[in-house]
């Protein structure tokens, strides 16, 4: 489909909680006015002309915690969550490694604590610390963890499965495009096109204020801007670079302007403004806000590449209501702007200025038509995504008993949008700890120095439970990462889901293994297409 969605704001109910807002700043309007416009009954502070957005955001709850000098000296007692290559690795043997080279038993080096040395054939500077977690392969390691390389790019199969599936029934696909770029494809009601929706993407190398300095990838991007298929919707999860990148940001209205539109935290649509892209093709939500996103019939979708006025007109962002939910539409689709628990700022006096938290979106089937317009999508029999971003679970250092140790946001997200079709979890720490790791060779736990900001593979495993989901993703890992830490990753993942008794496979149609739902890791440009529903 060649035209752009139109957007539809849901009212929100007054009695949606704020306590994540700093107080409220006047907007220019009212301090050329010096008076207050009066506010409707069904109006809160965020949605008053007269304000723009708060000063500040914040987490509210006890579960999030600065780090302390404590964490600090465990993470350096710790060490990083490297591996290295099973032919390095004590116990490969396990593994029947039938085309790589098998670890030698000679010498054993390492220490009285289990810990193994890097030699100087590893990526990782000599000597370096190896934990016990990582220094051996363990009996119950499966061959898929120790995987060479644990993460690689492929040239993405989503056009090859366009021209395969031409004479079948379309369904759902999801391709990962590396660190938290997701790209989700769900087909029209007619079969013939899909409704793109993209996710945090990055394509630069570096995720930095400059392309000369900062983190870097050791993975290429699967494909050029460009060479996405359409794209209708974007939503951005914060406004850290390794989520919001100017380049790639550009780069997508340049070559997808005639369809694409964002969808981003509150305060952050003044970014995009910036950078040029009309402001009616960005919509700005808050947390527990959602949207109606209704894609024209095919008859009535448009595109003339020989009409230099194109876009012919930019239709704005209206309220919801019943009359919306009758307009005939290719397919409509629910999103909401849920918690999430991390932190925003892209310089040093803007942190926390603006909102950032996780995404929902869901397919409107005629069967949940009625209940479109009220709060969440709870046992909708539509298609359903939930997206974690970039998130804490938990203060892991807490002493045990420690009740408000779990953030209560995943519990509140499962109470009004679950269970979800496919979720989007990330396992890593992201991009800056890695960079500042390789740089100065600081050999430190990240997870346990930033718990209240980014997840484990247990942590995800963990959301994934508890918002009931049937398929989830590995996403936020591998990318701006040397290949010892993202198999670091790999290998605890394996383990804690074989302990948590997830399967570990997409197709996986025994419905005892996949009691607790599915979980998988996969190669960045992999695409996985989601089964048939009942």
């Amino acid at each position: 489909m060649s035209s752009h969605p139109t957007v539809s704001i849901i009212p929100p109910p007054s009695s949606l909680p704020k306590d994540h807002h700093g107080p409220f700043q006047p907007s220019k309007q009212k301090s050329k006015s010096n008076s207050k416009a009066p506010m409707r009954e069904d109006q809160d502070e965020c949605h008053n002309p007269t304000y723009h957005k708060p000063k500040y955001f914040k987490n509210p709850w006890p579960s999030y915690r600065t780090a302390s000098l404590h964490d600090a000296y465990l993470a350096y007692q710790l060490g990083a969550a490297v591996a290295l290559p099973p032919h390095q690795t004590p116990g490969s043997s396990r593994l029947n490694l039938a085309d790589q080279e098998i670890y030698e038993e000679v010498e054993d080096t390492r220490g009285e604590d289990g810990s193994l040395r890097s030699d100087s054939a590893s990526l990782l500077p000599k000597k370096l610390y190896i934990r016990p977690d990582f220094s051996e392969v363990k009996e119950d390691d499966l061959f898929d963890d120790w995987r060479e390389p644990p993460v690689k790019t492929i040239s993405p199969t989503w056009r090859d499965q366009e021209e395969v599936q031409d004479d079948v029934e379309r369904r759902e696909k999801v391709t990962w495009l590396g660190h938290a770029g997701v790209l989700i494809q769900v087909p029209f009601r007619d079969g013939k096109d899909y409704a793109g929706v993209l996710f945090d993407p990055i394509f630069s190398y570096r995720c930095s204020p400059t392309q000369y300095v900062g983190p870097a990838r050791y993975q290429d991007p699967p494909c050029k801007v460009s060479e996405l298929p359409d794209i209708h919707i974007c939503c951005i999860s914060h406004d850290h670079y390794d989520h919001l990148d100017y380049y790639t940001i550009m780069d997508l209205w340049k070559y997808h302007q005639s369809t694409v539109h964002f969808l981003v935290p509150l305060g952050l649509k003044q970014w995009f403004t910036a950078s040029s892209i009309p402001s009616t093709r960005i919509t700005e939500l808050d947390w527990w806000h959602e949207s109606l996103i209704s894609f024209p019939p095919i008859s009535q979708s448009y595109k003339d590449d020989d009409d230099a006025t194109y876009p012919p007109s930019e239709p704005e962002v209206r309220l919801s209501s019943e009359t919306t939910l009758e307009e005939p539409s290719a397919i409509k689709l629910k999103f909401a702007f849920t918690p999430a628990q991390h932190r925003s700022g892209r310089g040093i006096l803007d942190h926390m200025t603006t909102l950032w938290g996780s995404w929902c979106f869901g397919v409107v089937e005629d069967e949940d038509r009625a209940r479109a317009n009220e709060r969440g999508m709870r046992d909708w029999k539509g298609f359903k995504v939930y997206f974690g971003g970039d998130t804490g679970y938990r203060y892991a250092t807490a002493p045990e008993g420690d009740d408000d140790a779990i953030c209560p946001a995943f519990e509140e997200i499962a109470s009004h949008y679950s269970p979800f079709t496919l979720s989007l979890l990330p396992l890593s720490t992201g991009s800056s700890l890695p960079f500042l790791r390789t740089v100065l060779s600081l050999s430190l736990d990240q997870y346990t120095l930033t718990s209240s900001l980014h997840c484990s593979p247990l942590d995800s495993l963990e959301i994934h439970r508890i918002i009931r989901s049937e398929r989830s993703l590995g996403i936020h890992w591998g990318t701006f990462c040397d290949l010892d830490e993202a198999r670091g990753t790999r290998v605890d993942f394996g383990r804690c889901r074989r302990k948590l008794g997830v399967s570990g496979e997409w197709d996986d149609e025994d419905e005892e293994a996949g009691g607790n739902g599915r979980f998988v890791v996969g190669d960045i440009g992999e695409t996985f297409v989601l089964p048939r529903r009942n």
